[in-house]
């Protein structure tokens, strides 16, 4: 009788045992499983966006200038532009390398005028030298979309419908669109240094410009 109870104990281990291993193999193999396909998916992504060097690329294709900073963020590139006129950020989408928008964070800073020798002398006669006039700050200020969109109402009566931005040779510049009340669309083109207003362009519904 023991020795049929140790053989029948004997028996039920073994079989435990196999049980056990087959669970952990099961539950091996889907961990192997799940971690390729992580990786899997992981490497789709990563090739799905651009590389550093394209997205810098894509930004100097666009404008001219050198690129400060470049980094990934939420599937999007975003750069710092140093350019003639000051320094922008850039928004790139991160597969395409279309510009998705551009800021200007710091106009760049004008030259200072150096004196000459004979500015530093008093003038003939003992006439005091009236003081060279101080930069106006309003020079240095940058003007913002809500400022931007309220120029252009002023410029052209109706309902702001987008606002976009763009650069070219003369700066940076917000392109605001606005729906007036009898059925057309105008894009007012606004200075996003001085404010003033660079150029009204109409679109009839029909298609004719007026």
């Amino acid at each position: 009788m023991n020795k049929q109870r140790e053989n029948t104990k004997r028996v039920n281990n073994k079989r435990s045992t196999k049980s056990l291993l087959y669970k952990a193999v099961i539950i091996l193999a889907v961990l192997i499983v799940l971690v390729l396909a992580a990786l899997w998916i992981s490497g789709n992504e990563s090739e799905q966006l651009l590389s550093r060097e394209q997205a810098e690329q894509a930004v100097l294709k666009e404008y001219a200038g050198t690129v400060e900073s470049l980094r990934l963020q939420s599937g999007k590139y975003v750069a710092e532009l140093e350019t003639a006129q000051g320094l922008y950020e850039l928004k790139l989408d991160g597969a395409t390398g279309d510009i998705l928008s551009i800021v200007l964070l710091k106009r760049a800073a004008e030259p200072a005028v150096q004196p000459t020798p004979a500015a530093s002398q008093a003038p003939a006669g003992g006439a005091t030298a009236a003081p060279s006039p101080a930069p106006s700050p309003s020079a240095q200020r940058v003007v913002s979309e809500d400022e931007a969109v309220r120029l252009a109402l002023q410029e052209v009566a109706g309902e702001p419908d987008d606002v976009d931005t763009g650069i070219n040779d003369s700066g940076a510049f917000y392109l605001v669109e606005i729906k007036t009340s009898d059925g057309r669309e105008a894009v007012v083109q606004v200075n996003a240094i001085s404010g003033s207003i660079m150029s009204v362009t109409w679109e009839e519904p029909d298609g004719d410009n007026s």
